[in-house]
């Protein structure tokens, strides 16, 4: 009997083509309306037509369904009975503070744990990563560059600690959609980068404690951000606890 390989196999499929051709289209589309949502080129509460959004990018309905689908899985999108898609509500600033609260207990004890077990390859590829983000919030796109930086450095962490259940935790948490869009909501910027690098360089130098500590102040310094994003009048919480 003459041996298949399944992946030429897909490849050479008509259906195959279309599948691989799909995945891309998807992610482009779910990158175009994070941008929307994380800049707020739509509002919180906005209703999101499938139809009209297809006929703006100029693609089929099914990658916008998927992408949405993708998104509210994401937290950045809810789906209502005979209303379909809206944009979610910014968090408010008391579940701020309870997200914060609840990665300080955990989240240094992670670092302290990637210092103890992280190899010396680890480390520095830790620290080059950790240097290599934080552009800033100089347009749309950089927003969701800087999302997409926060979520993946503390996600190497979370792995290098090995600790499956606390990259799951953080993964449900999106604390990273949430706070990123309250910055450029209020046209503030997350200076993210040199914390990133104080915690890195100690798990690279396999210090727990100060990987621990580094956390720490990274935590409680983004807090400390946001405290400040309130307490500008650039945010208003509703009697509901969310951002407006």
């Amino acid at each position: 009997m003459t041996n298949i390989d399944p992946e030429a196999a897909l490849r050479a499929s008509q259906a195959g083509r279309r599948l691989s051709e799909r995945q891309p289209l998807v992610d482009d589309v779910h990158d175009v309306l994070v941008d929307m949502v994380m800049n707020h080129h739509v509002e919180a509460g906005a209703r999101l037509n499938i139809d009209a959004l297809s006929r703006t990018l100029g693609v089929s309905p099914t990658p916008v369904r998927e992408a949405l689908a993708r998104m509210e899985a994401e937290g950045l999108v809810a789906k209502e009975p005979r209303r379909g898609y809206t944009v979610a509500p910014l968090i408010g600033l008391e579940d701020l503070r309870a997200m914060i609260d609840f990665r300080l207990l955990i989240e240094p004890a992670a670092a302290a744990e990637a210092a103890r077990r992280a190899s010396g390859d680890d480390g520095r590829a830790l620290l080059a990563f950790a240097n290599s983000g934080g552009a800033g919030l100089h347009d749309d796109t950089a927003n969701r560059l800087d999302m997409t930086y926060d979520a993946a450095f503390h996600d190497r962490i979370a792995e290098l600690a090995g600790n499956h259940w606390l990259r799951e935790a953080l993964a449900r948490l999106r604390g990273h959609l949430h706070m990123y869009r309250l910055y450029h909501h209020a046209q503030a910027s997350a200076a993210t980068k040199p914390e990133h690098v104080a915690v890195a360089a100690a798990i690279a130098a396999g210090d727990p404690e100060g990987a621990a500590e580094a956390m720490r102040v990274h935590l409680q310094t983004a807090m400390h951000r946001l405290d400040a994003v309130f307490a500008s009048g650039r945010l208003n919480t509703t009697a509901g606890g969310q951002a407006t």
